[in-house]
């Protein structure tokens, strides 16, 4: 199964040792430490719930500011301010990098700046943000019973696939149909990936290939004819670390990533991994993508965006009125009514022009899941071996 998510005490444990940080929230909502940021304010909790109170208490604050990893979220912000005549500030494309940093020293200042934060590194909030106190996660009572549990905590505002592309000019079907292909020496220095020291999300991806490891082992079983003989703890580490010696080359965003493999004139173009929202201007930008959802054992990765609010944000209520708003259809417009943005509130349908499929629950059929406490327990190590392969 590709939708695999791991919670143990290990985990816990490992993240723990691994990063020094006083864990007191695992992965579930009754272990986070938010109780003190409800006092006073019972119409924020689930028994004491009350659309219209929240509504007058974000009206009485008059303003919003927020951090969002998405160049769309200006067109939200528009929307929100229309219907409740609160000033909204989303400053958009806040790389996960910046917006951590930011965060960070505005806490240590006394000084929180932003109402809400947008961002892809799960890992970073379920390890640092929430067990230090730093931010609280939120999801609108009156619309969890839309949403499953597992997208709660941290809250999904929306999910997006990552997949595996190529020119479509070039090639008539994938170059690739196994990932173990590209840790072969006719693709060393022809697979493109955002630099994960700068969009951290793509350390959600390697985290997955381990956590899939039995799935990996199988791949390659199927690509080789025998069976993997590795150093490493499972297949999925052992694939990352032949990808990582592959010469991989690193760009600063998936933008980037698209135009490498899908800009025209090319006669033996690279192959990346992006988001499926590439293929949104694909047609206006002139570039040929194409991406084959028969990859094993996937084509990519399912790539969450969560929302979390500091626990000194100036305008607490606006910020969670925001939140619920997102997870609305006049709020997620500017991510469902597209290709490549899917909401995890079920009642809200994904665009139609979305290519493979517009149900989310298909196109996990063929992405890796991750869990991103698991995701920060590896990260110390695939940061290390990222970096000896960077030196190389």
């Amino acid at each position: 199964m590709k939708r695999k998510v791991l919670h143990s005490t290990l985990i816990m444990l490992v993240i723990g040792l691994l990063l020094l940080l006083p864990l007191t929230a695992a992965g579930t909502k009754e272990q986070a430490p938010q109780t003190p940021q409800f006092e006073g304010e019972p119409f924020w909790t689930v028994e004491g719930y009350d659309y219209d109170k929240l509504v007058a208490a974000a009206q009485a604050e008059g303003s919003l500011v927020a951090r969002w990893q998405s160049g769309r979220a200006p067109q939200a912000a528009q929307a929100f301010e229309a219907k409740y005549g609160i000033k909204t500030v989303a400053s958009p494309r806040f790389d996960d990098s910046e917006n951590i940093e930011r965060l960070r020293r505005e806490v240590q200042a006394k000084n929180v700046q932003v109402d809400i934060l947008g961002m892809d590194d799960g890992a970073i909030i379920l390890s640092e943000f929430i067990p230090k106190g730093m931010t609280v996660s939120w999801t609108p009572p009156d619309l969890a019973q839309y949403i499953d549990d597992k997208e709660e905590y941290p809250q999904v505002v929306y999910w997006q696939p990552c997949i595996i592309g190529y020119n479509s000019a070039v090639y008539s079907q994938s170059p690739i149909k196994n990932l173990w292909e590209l840790t072969e020496p006719q693709w060393k220095g022809r697979f493109v990936t955002c630099d994960p020291q700068i969009q951290p999300y793509m350390w959600h991806f390697f985290a997955a290939a381990i956590d899939h490891g039995d799935e990996f082992a199988a791949a390659y079983e199927q690509r080789y004819n025998k069976k993997l003989v590795t150093k490493y703890e499972n297949a999925g580490w052992e694939w990352v670390a032949q990808l990582f010696a592959n010469s991989p080359i690193a760009v600063e965003h998936d933008t980037e990533v698209a135009k490498a493999i899908g800009s025209p004139g090319q006669t033996n173009p690279p192959i990346g991994i992006h988001t499926l929202t590439r293929h949104r201007d694909a047609k206006e930008q002139n570039l040929h993508l194409g991406f084959d959802p028969n990859v094993i054992p996937a084509v990519g990765f399912a790539m969450p965006t969560y929302m979390v609010i500091p626990v000194d944000a100036p305008h607490p209520n606006a910020a969670r009125l925001w939140a619920r708003f997102l997870l609305t259809e006049e709020g997620s417009f500017p991510w469902t009514n597209v290709v490549g943005g899917f909401s995890p509130n079920q009642t809200i349908s994904a665009s139609a022009s979305n290519p493979y499929t517009s149900l989310w629950g298909e196109w996990l059929d063929v992405l890796l899941m991750f869990d991103p406490m698991q995701s920060a327990a590896v990260r110390r190590d695939l940061i290390d071996m990222w970096l000896m392969s960077q030196k190389k």
